[in-house]
């Protein structure tokens, strides 16, 4: 997302590269959000950054995703957008992904071929 990246720097096994990525993150302009491995099992790390036609930016997850979340994980996401979840247990249970897999990134500059 614009400003913050969900990372479970736990996952990172070799401390080195693990605070490499942190600092890169954070020399980007990104707050890291770090959530746990439990948290990363319950889809947490499965959300995506878009923005509304305003232009504002709007956090989608799914409510398995959100429920896993620690109160200081939620309260840092608000901070940076409108946080909009979904109930979508089927998918989460017996597809293998979560609200990042279902919703389709478009990266085309402004006025080309469909995109505005």
């Amino acid at each position: 997302g614009a400003g913050f990246s969900v990372i479970c720097a736990a996952a990172i096994p070799d401390a080195g590269q693990r605070r490499a990525v942190m600092d890169e993150l954070r020399q980007a302009g990104h707050e890291p959000i770090e959530i746990g491995v439990a948290e990363m099992h319950g889809f947490a790390g499965n959300l995506l950054a878009l923005c509304d036609a305003l232009g504002r930016q709007v956090i989608a997850m799914s409510d398995t995703a959100w429920a896993s979340l620690t109160p200081g994980a939620k309260d840092a996401l608000a901070t940076h957008g409108n946080i909009v979840t979904a109930p979508i247990p089927t998918i989460e249970r017996h597809g293998g992904g979560s609200v990042r897999g279902m919703i389709a990134e478009v990266f085309l500059p402004r006025g080309a071929a469909g995109g505005e």
